[in-house]
């Protein structure tokens, strides 16, 4: 037999798109053009392996299982994962989560004609931010509100009405990059502004500021180091000191909290930055916020402050490419409601895991351990944090289920982990793997409890 048709043999074993088909439908997986882009690039891998593919052992249905099970663990689709890592606003886990009772409510009225921009009294085009506004203003002391898709459309929408052809004046110590490559630099360039650094990386003071200003200068701005810390010998100028000077030399004051908090936490040491209301009431014109972190809402960018600087915003023509629609509205609407009863502890899980004491989650964890083989699940303490660029370097106590399976290296557990149903997601500390079970949610305890028995089962 020549090359060429041996090449032909091997790949005769390859089952034709329409027998994948049929054979994903019947082990009740989906099939056809909902996952035809990964079945060749499936395809594509098999015939390139051509030792396993030119095994003896390998059969048409040993391809069809192989597809299988890649189609199983390598899934693209959204899906609810059980996030034990500690870290209460995940970013890679879709932040901040939503009470179940919250998104019955906003899926009673997101299935039904609202009133989102309509008028009930007028019977008239309607204000968009009308309640969602209200709250905010209620709760925060701001004189008016925009809202927009995410903080950093929040930033860049603020600078290029307020500051473009102008100097923006910052902190070199605040030239930050968070996340997704979102740098100030370059935010401030894009928005047509000029970026004027004063003081040094660790430390700037008020006079720093005093004499970078200039005719030309527009926006003070004041930035949130979320995902770092700077400790040592630092120093930074207080809010209500700028505010005094951009009053004084006729500029306006913009400070970017990123992830900044309405209230208080239960945890003393979580207490470390300014609320949201304080930050206005220290003379701020204008503040940007995040609504998936700290607050526990949809993603979101919150402006607030001086009403006639944010009928400015309002009314830039980019703001209408960057406003949220209806159901992010909705969830917003909901979260803030929360707060206003005074129960975001108990309607929002992002502030209920937050503030929730190390004793309420060592029951918790205790419960689970209970249901679990001791030889292999120990439960131990351990520590949470924030998160999500929120509140750096702080951390709470918590309480966690350490994994021990004989045989097994740390990275082959967490990997079967990831292949549980739901995916269990995990951490290594101290060379042992750890569910930490404050950000285990209530619901999916039992869900939890099922997948560790399966990992040795």
């Amino acid at each position: 037999m020549t090359t060429m048709q041996q090449s032909q043999h091997i790949f005769s074993k390859i089952p034709p798109i329409q027998e994948i088909d049929q054979y994903l439908e019947d082990e009740g997986l989906k099939h056809g053009r909902e996952v035809r882009n990964t079945v060749q690039k499936l395809l594509l891998s098999i015939r390139q392996d051509m030792d396993w593919l030119s095994d003896a052992n390998t059969t048409r249905q040993s391809i069809l299982e192989r597809i299988k099970t890649e189609l199983e663990q390598n899934k693209q689709e959204l899906t609810q994962v059980i996030n034990g890592t500690g870290a209460i606003i995940h970013t890679n886990l879709g932040r901040s989560v939503f009470d179940r009772e919250l998104l019955d409510e906003v899926s009673e009225i997101a299935s039904s004609y609202t009133n989102l921009e309509f008028s009930l009294e007028t019977g008239k085009r309607g204000a968009r931010l009308s309640n969602v506004g209200g709250l905010l203003k209620t709760l925060t002391g701001a004189e008016e509100v925009v809202v927009v898709n995410n903080n950093a459309a929040g930033v860049l929408l603020s600078l290029i009405t307020l500051a473009k052809g102008h100097e923006v004046v910052i902190s070199r110590g605040e030239l930050v990059e968070i996340g997704g490559s979102f740098r100030i630099p370059e935010i401030i360039q894009v928005s047509g502004a000029t970026l004027k650094e004063v003081g040094t990386t660790n430390r700037t003071r008020l006079p720093d500021y005093e004499n970078a200003i200039t005719e030309n200068t527009a926006v003070l701005l004041k930035v949130h180091t979320s995902n770092y810390q700077v400790i040592g010998f630092t120093e930074s100028t207080p809010t209500s000191a700028l505010s005094r000077l951009a009053k004084q030399k006729g500029v306006l004051l913009m400070e970017d909290l990123g992830s900044g908090a309405l209230t208080g936490f239960q945890h003393s040491i979580l207490n470390s930055e300014p609320l949201v209301p304080q930050v206005l009431k220290d003379g701020v014109d204008v503040v940007t916020v995040s609504g998936d972190k700290l607050l526990g809402g949809p993603q979101a960018g919150i402006i607030l402050g001086r009403k006639h600087l944010l009928d400015k915003i309002r009314k830039h023509p980019l703001y209408r490419a960057l406003r949220c629609d209806k159901i992010t509205m909705l969830l917003l609407e909901k979260t803030l409601v929360s707060y206003a009863n005074n129960q975001q502890n108990k309607k929002i899980p992002t502030q209920r895991m937050l503030n929730e004491s190390a004793e309420e989650v060592h029951r918790r964890a205790a419960g689970i351990a209970a249901k679990l083989d001791k030889k292999m699940f120990t439960l131990v303490q351990c520590s949470s944090t924030p998160g999500g660029g929120s509140l750096p370097g702080k951390a709470i106590p918590s309480w966690g289920i350490k994994l021990q399976i004989p045989g097994r290296e740390e990275e082959q557990v967490l990997s079967r982990l990831r292949r549980s149903r739901p995916p269990i997601i995990g951490r290594i500390i101290d060379g042992n793997v750890i569910i930490d079970c404050r950000t285990v949610l209530p619901h999916q305890e039992n869900l939890l409890i099922n997948g560790l028995k399966a990992l040795v089962g």
